[in-house]
Protein backbone atom coordinates (compact mmCIF):
# COMPACT_ATOMS: atom_id res chain seq x y z
CA UNK A 1 0.00 0.00 0.00
CA UNK A 2 1.12 3.56 -0.69
CA UNK A 3 3.10 5.29 2.05
CA UNK A 4 1.34 8.61 1.37
CA UNK A 5 -1.18 9.56 4.06
CA UNK A 6 -3.36 12.65 4.40
CA UNK A 7 -4.30 13.34 8.03
CA UNK A 8 -6.91 15.93 8.90
CA UNK A 9 -6.54 17.52 12.31
CA UNK A 10 -2.89 16.48 12.40
CA UNK A 11 -1.89 19.62 14.29
CA UNK A 12 -4.20 18.87 17.21
CA UNK A 13 -3.73 17.04 20.50
CA UNK A 14 -4.34 13.45 19.39
CA UNK A 15 -3.60 14.16 15.74
CA UNK A 16 -0.07 15.37 16.39
CA UNK A 17 0.75 12.16 18.25
CA UNK A 18 -0.77 10.06 15.46
CA UNK A 19 1.51 11.95 13.06
CA UNK A 20 4.50 11.04 15.25
CA UNK A 21 3.55 7.36 15.06
CA UNK A 22 3.11 7.52 11.28
CA UNK A 23 6.48 9.23 10.80
CA UNK A 24 8.13 6.51 12.89
CA UNK A 25 6.77 4.02 10.35
CA UNK A 26 8.20 6.03 7.45
CA UNK A 27 4.89 7.28 6.08
CA UNK A 28 4.87 10.42 3.95
CA UNK A 29 2.46 12.60 5.90
CA UNK A 30 0.43 15.55 4.67
CA UNK A 31 -1.49 17.46 7.34
CA UNK A 32 -4.76 19.20 6.49
CA UNK A 33 -5.62 21.59 9.30
CA UNK A 34 -6.40 25.19 10.17
CA UNK A 35 -3.38 25.33 12.47
CA UNK A 36 0.26 24.95 11.43
CA UNK A 37 1.81 21.68 12.66
CA UNK A 38 4.62 21.43 15.20
CA UNK A 39 6.75 19.20 12.95
CA UNK A 40 8.77 20.46 10.01
CA UNK A 41 9.13 17.11 8.21
CA UNK A 42 5.54 16.98 6.96
CA UNK A 43 3.62 18.67 4.19
CA UNK A 44 0.99 21.13 5.35
CA UNK A 45 -2.22 22.31 3.73
CA UNK A 46 -4.13 24.98 5.56
CA UNK A 47 -7.78 24.45 4.93
CA UNK A 48 -11.34 23.94 6.11
CA UNK A 49 -13.30 20.70 5.73
CA UNK A 50 -16.14 22.69 4.19
CA UNK A 51 -13.93 23.66 1.23
CA UNK A 52 -14.67 20.73 -1.07
CA UNK A 53 -12.52 21.94 -3.97
CA UNK A 54 -9.48 22.26 -1.69
CA UNK A 55 -10.17 18.82 -0.24
CA UNK A 56 -10.23 17.33 -3.74
CA UNK A 57 -6.75 18.76 -4.37
CA UNK A 58 -5.45 17.69 -0.95
CA UNK A 59 -6.59 14.09 -1.33
CA UNK A 60 -4.70 13.59 -4.62
CA UNK A 61 -1.56 11.42 -4.44
CA UNK A 62 -2.68 9.99 -1.09
CA UNK A 63 -4.08 6.48 -0.83
CA UNK A 64 -4.96 6.57 2.86
CA UNK A 65 -7.01 9.21 4.70
CA UNK A 66 -6.80 9.56 8.47
CA UNK A 67 -9.68 11.80 9.55
CA UNK A 68 -9.35 13.39 13.00
CA UNK A 69 -10.40 17.01 12.39
CA UNK A 70 -13.58 17.90 14.26
CA UNK A 71 -15.25 20.17 16.75
CA UNK A 72 -14.39 18.05 19.77
CA UNK A 73 -14.90 20.08 22.94
CA UNK A 74 -18.12 18.66 24.37
CA UNK A 75 -18.47 21.60 26.74
CA UNK A 76 -18.58 24.09 23.84
CA UNK A 77 -20.87 22.43 21.32
CA UNK A 78 -23.98 23.75 23.05
CA UNK A 79 -22.96 27.25 22.00
CA UNK A 80 -21.95 26.32 18.43
CA UNK A 81 -24.51 23.74 17.24
CA UNK A 82 -24.44 24.71 13.56
CA UNK A 83 -20.64 24.78 13.43
CA UNK A 84 -20.48 21.39 15.19
CA UNK A 85 -22.91 19.77 12.76
CA UNK A 86 -21.46 21.38 9.63
CA UNK A 87 -17.83 20.64 10.52
CA UNK A 88 -18.30 17.14 11.92
CA UNK A 89 -20.96 15.80 9.57
CA UNK A 90 -20.81 17.87 6.36
CA UNK A 91 -17.03 18.13 6.64
CA UNK A 92 -16.72 14.36 6.97
CA UNK A 93 -19.06 13.86 4.02
CA UNK A 94 -17.00 16.27 1.92
CA UNK A 95 -13.86 14.30 2.74
CA UNK A 96 -15.60 11.03 1.89
CA UNK A 97 -16.72 12.45 -1.43
CA UNK A 98 -13.22 13.61 -2.27
CA UNK A 99 -11.89 10.20 -1.23
CA UNK A 100 -14.40 8.42 -3.45
CA UNK A 101 -13.49 10.49 -6.48
CA UNK A 102 -9.76 9.92 -5.93
CA UNK A 103 -10.15 6.14 -5.36
CA UNK A 104 -8.74 6.22 -1.83
CA UNK A 105 -7.80 2.74 -0.59
CA UNK A 106 -8.79 3.27 3.05
CA UNK A 107 -10.65 5.91 5.06
CA UNK A 108 -9.74 5.86 8.76
CA UNK A 109 -12.10 7.76 11.04
CA UNK A 110 -11.45 8.87 14.62
CA UNK A 111 -14.74 8.47 16.48
CA UNK A 112 -15.49 8.20 20.19
CA UNK A 113 -16.62 5.66 22.74
CA UNK A 114 -19.38 8.13 23.49
CA UNK A 115 -21.00 6.57 20.40
CA UNK A 116 -21.82 3.58 22.59
CA UNK A 117 -24.01 5.78 24.80
CA UNK A 118 -26.51 8.61 24.57
CA UNK A 119 -24.20 11.08 26.33
CA UNK A 120 -22.09 13.76 24.75
CA UNK A 121 -25.00 15.67 23.15
CA UNK A 122 -24.38 17.07 19.64
CA UNK A 123 -20.79 15.84 19.63
CA UNK A 124 -21.93 12.23 20.01
CA UNK A 125 -24.71 12.72 17.48
CA UNK A 126 -22.25 14.09 14.94
CA UNK A 127 -19.91 11.12 15.43
CA UNK A 128 -22.72 8.56 15.20
CA UNK A 129 -24.04 10.22 12.04
CA UNK A 130 -20.55 10.26 10.52
CA UNK A 131 -20.07 6.57 11.29
CA UNK A 132 -23.32 5.74 9.48
CA UNK A 133 -22.39 7.89 6.48
CA UNK A 134 -18.99 6.19 6.27
CA UNK A 135 -20.65 2.77 6.30
CA UNK A 136 -23.00 3.93 3.55
CA UNK A 137 -20.11 5.13 1.40
CA UNK A 138 -18.72 1.63 1.71
CA UNK A 139 -22.07 0.11 0.78
CA UNK A 140 -22.72 2.42 -2.17
CA UNK A 141 -19.22 3.03 -3.50
CA UNK A 142 -17.00 0.34 -2.01
CA UNK A 143 -14.89 2.86 -0.07
CA UNK A 144 -13.01 0.84 2.54
CA UNK A 145 -12.86 2.18 6.07
CA UNK A 146 -11.80 1.55 9.64
CA UNK A 147 -13.57 3.36 12.46
CA UNK A 148 -11.58 3.87 15.67
CA UNK A 149 -13.57 4.77 18.76
CA UNK A 150 -11.34 6.63 21.19
CA UNK A 151 -11.74 6.78 24.98
CA UNK A 152 -10.74 9.84 27.04
CA UNK A 153 -7.18 10.78 26.11
CA UNK A 154 -4.69 12.56 28.33
CA UNK A 155 -1.06 13.56 28.07
CA UNK A 156 1.20 16.23 26.55
CA UNK A 157 -0.07 18.84 24.06
CA UNK A 158 -3.67 18.71 25.25
CA UNK A 159 -5.90 21.75 25.78
CA UNK A 160 -5.58 21.38 29.58
CA UNK A 161 -9.33 21.74 30.10
CA UNK A 162 -9.96 18.06 30.94
CA UNK A 163 -10.36 16.63 34.44
CA UNK A 164 -6.82 15.20 34.61
CA UNK A 165 -5.22 18.51 33.64
CA UNK A 166 -7.40 20.55 35.97
CA UNK A 167 -6.98 18.18 38.92
CA UNK A 168 -3.21 18.02 38.38
CA UNK A 169 -2.85 21.78 38.15
CA UNK A 170 -4.85 22.22 41.36
CA UNK A 171 -2.96 19.46 43.16
CA UNK A 172 0.45 20.90 42.28
CA UNK A 173 -0.66 24.18 43.87
CA UNK A 174 -2.31 22.46 46.87
CA UNK A 175 -5.62 24.03 45.90
CA UNK A 176 -9.06 22.54 46.48
CA UNK A 177 -10.14 20.13 43.75
CA UNK A 178 -13.77 20.56 42.71
CA UNK A 179 -15.60 17.41 41.63
CA UNK A 180 -18.84 18.07 39.79
CA UNK A 181 -21.81 15.85 40.51
CA UNK A 182 -21.42 12.78 42.71
CA UNK A 183 -17.98 11.82 41.43
CA UNK A 184 -19.24 8.29 40.78
CA UNK A 185 -19.27 8.74 36.99
CA UNK A 186 -16.60 6.59 35.34
CA UNK A 187 -14.13 7.26 32.51
CA UNK A 188 -11.78 5.07 30.55
CA UNK A 189 -8.50 6.95 30.26
CA UNK A 190 -5.74 6.22 27.77
CA UNK A 191 -2.40 8.00 27.50
CA UNK A 192 -2.26 9.82 24.17
CA UNK A 193 0.96 8.04 23.15
CA UNK A 194 -0.78 4.69 23.62
CA UNK A 195 -3.78 5.99 21.71
CA UNK A 196 -1.58 7.09 18.80
CA UNK A 197 0.23 3.74 18.66
CA UNK A 198 -3.09 1.93 18.94
CA UNK A 199 -4.40 3.95 16.00
CA UNK A 200 -1.80 2.26 13.80
CA UNK A 201 -3.87 -0.94 13.90
CA UNK A 202 -6.20 0.73 11.39
CA UNK A 203 -3.49 0.32 8.76
CA UNK A 204 -3.84 -3.46 8.98
CA UNK A 205 -5.90 -5.38 6.45
CA UNK A 206 -7.78 -7.43 9.06
CA UNK A 207 -9.57 -4.29 10.26
CA UNK A 208 -10.94 -3.36 6.84
CA UNK A 209 -14.55 -2.20 7.17
CA UNK A 210 -14.60 -2.73 10.92
CA UNK A 211 -15.27 -0.56 13.97
CA UNK A 212 -13.05 -1.05 17.01
CA UNK A 213 -12.69 0.70 20.36
CA UNK A 214 -9.23 1.42 21.71
CA UNK A 215 -9.33 1.41 25.50
CA UNK A 216 -7.55 0.54 28.71
CA UNK A 217 -8.59 -2.46 30.76
CA UNK A 218 -10.00 -0.42 33.64
CA UNK A 219 -12.47 2.39 34.20
CA UNK A 220 -12.03 4.81 37.08
CA UNK A 221 -14.50 6.94 39.04
CA UNK A 222 -13.83 10.67 38.88
CA UNK A 223 -13.59 10.83 42.68
CA UNK A 224 -10.97 8.07 42.64
CA UNK A 225 -9.09 9.88 39.87
CA UNK A 226 -8.89 12.99 42.05
CA UNK A 227 -7.59 10.92 44.97
CA UNK A 228 -5.00 9.21 42.76
CA UNK A 229 -3.67 12.52 41.45
CA UNK A 230 -3.44 13.93 44.99
CA UNK A 231 -1.44 10.87 46.03
CA UNK A 232 0.89 10.95 43.01
CA UNK A 233 1.61 14.66 43.43
CA UNK A 234 1.95 14.33 47.24
CA UNK A 235 -0.47 17.22 47.42
CA UNK A 236 -2.28 18.70 50.39
CA UNK A 237 -5.31 19.45 48.25
CA UNK A 238 -8.78 18.71 49.59
CA UNK A 239 -11.70 17.47 47.50
CA UNK A 240 -14.96 19.39 47.40
CA UNK A 241 -18.15 18.25 45.68
CA UNK A 242 -20.29 20.65 43.69
CA UNK A 243 -23.45 18.71 43.04
CA UNK A 244 -25.20 21.76 41.58
CA UNK A 245 -22.95 21.69 38.51
CA UNK A 246 -23.66 18.53 36.56
CA UNK A 247 -24.00 18.04 32.82
CA UNK A 248 -27.42 16.68 31.89
CA UNK A 249 -25.65 14.38 29.43
CA UNK A 250 -22.81 13.29 31.72
CA UNK A 251 -21.13 10.10 30.62
CA UNK A 252 -20.12 7.03 32.57
CA UNK A 253 -17.98 4.44 30.83
CA UNK A 254 -18.93 0.78 30.96
CA UNK A 255 -16.39 -0.21 28.29
CA UNK A 256 -13.07 -1.85 29.04
CA UNK A 257 -10.65 -3.78 26.89
CA UNK A 258 -9.05 -7.14 27.64
CA UNK A 259 -6.30 -9.48 26.46
CA UNK A 260 -8.58 -11.13 23.87
CA UNK A 261 -9.20 -7.76 22.22
CA UNK A 262 -5.54 -6.76 22.54
CA UNK A 263 -4.42 -10.00 20.90
CA UNK A 264 -6.84 -9.46 18.03
CA UNK A 265 -5.65 -5.89 17.52
CA UNK A 266 -1.97 -6.71 17.98
CA UNK A 267 -1.67 -3.74 20.33
CA UNK A 268 -1.75 -3.19 24.07
CA UNK A 269 -1.28 0.03 26.09
CA UNK A 270 2.18 0.34 27.63
CA UNK A 271 1.02 2.78 30.31
CA UNK A 272 -1.16 1.98 33.28
CA UNK A 273 -3.15 4.96 34.52
CA UNK A 274 -0.69 5.38 37.40
CA UNK A 275 2.43 5.25 35.22
CA UNK A 276 0.84 7.46 32.56
CA UNK A 277 -0.21 10.05 35.13
CA UNK A 278 3.25 9.97 36.71
CA UNK A 279 4.83 10.72 33.32
CA UNK A 280 2.35 13.51 32.70
CA UNK A 281 2.93 15.08 36.11
CA UNK A 282 6.70 14.96 35.69
CA UNK A 283 6.55 16.44 32.20
CA UNK A 284 8.64 19.59 32.38
CA UNK A 285 6.35 21.25 29.86
CA UNK A 286 3.38 21.04 32.18
CA UNK A 287 2.46 24.48 33.51
CA UNK A 288 1.67 24.18 37.20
Amino acid sequence: MSKNILITGGSGFIGSHVVDSLIKRNYNVTIFDLVKPRRKDVKFIKGDLLNLSLLNKAVKKNKIIFHLAAVSDINKVKNIPVKTISTNIIGTTNLLEASRKQNIKKFIFASTYYSESNAGNLYTTSKKASELIIENYNLLYGLNYTILRYPTAYGPRNREVDAISIFTRKALKNLTIIVHGSGQQKRNYLHVEDLAEGSMVALKSNLKNKTVTLASNKNIKIIDLAKKIIKLTKSKSKIKFDKKIKRIDDFTSNFTSNNKIYNFLGWKPKFTLSSGLSKYIKNKNFVA
